[in-house]
């Protein structure tokens, strides 16, 4: 009888209301821990994915705590200290690193096949700029982050969403998943939206 292939093990940082859990979820990767400050989030992403997230600050985080023999680790850290939304840009960058260089510290604990974390696109070249020497994420260079702004509407979301998206996956398998249709989401569904003549 043949061996049965092992599950990929997956862990949600700053999970919200569990999209990456549930991607990953029907990916037939098994996610084993999701982490989230905020618990009505976590509320949410019980009723998404059936499994129930830990309340907990990830900057406490012991990583003692977390779970081992772990294959990727995604995240969404808090983005409010980088958007343009907030008091036009004027967060406290050095805050909202702070999530950012936890979030890495975890990812070198574990060291993970695979990894990426989300957020808006301000935060790659906030990234770019600080994994040089002297900058704050200097210390995880050997992590091998690349980071990426894409435009969520080229995989199917029905709206203009720009991200950054960091990590050492394969960018090119993630570009395979784009829409045949080089018509972005947001126009086909406004598209159908219009009465016909």
């Amino acid at each position: 009888m043949a061996k049965k292939a092992k599950r990929a093990r997956a862990i949600d940082l700053y999970s919200g209301v569990g999209g990456w859990s549930l991607g990953l979820r029907l990916a037939g990767i098994e996610v084993v821990a999701s982490y989230e400050l905020w618990g009505p989030a976590n509320e949410t992403n019980f009723k998404n994915n059936s499994h129930q997230a830990q309340t907990v600050d990830i900057r406490r985080l012991s990583l003692d705590d977390l779970p081992s023999d772990i294959d990727i680790v995604v995240g969404s850290p808090p983005c409010t200290q980088f958007s343009f939304s907030n008091r036009g840009g004027g967060g406290d960058l050095e805050d909202g690193l702070e999530d950012i260089v936890r979030f890495l510290t975890i990812v070198d604990h574990l060291k993970p096949r695979m990894w990426a974390m989300e957020n808006v696109p301000r935060v790659s070249k906030i990234i770019e700029k600080e994994l040089e020497p002297g900058g704050v994420l200097a210390g995880f260079a050997h992590l091998g982050c690349a980071t990426h702004v894409v435009d969520m509407a080229e995989y199917g979301i029905p709206q203009r969403r720009r991200r950054c998206i960091a990590g050492n996956f394969d960018l090119d398998l993630l570009k395979s998943f784009k829409s045949a249709d080089d018509t972005p989401t947001w126009v086909r569904w406004s598209q159908r939206s219009q009465p016909t003549r």
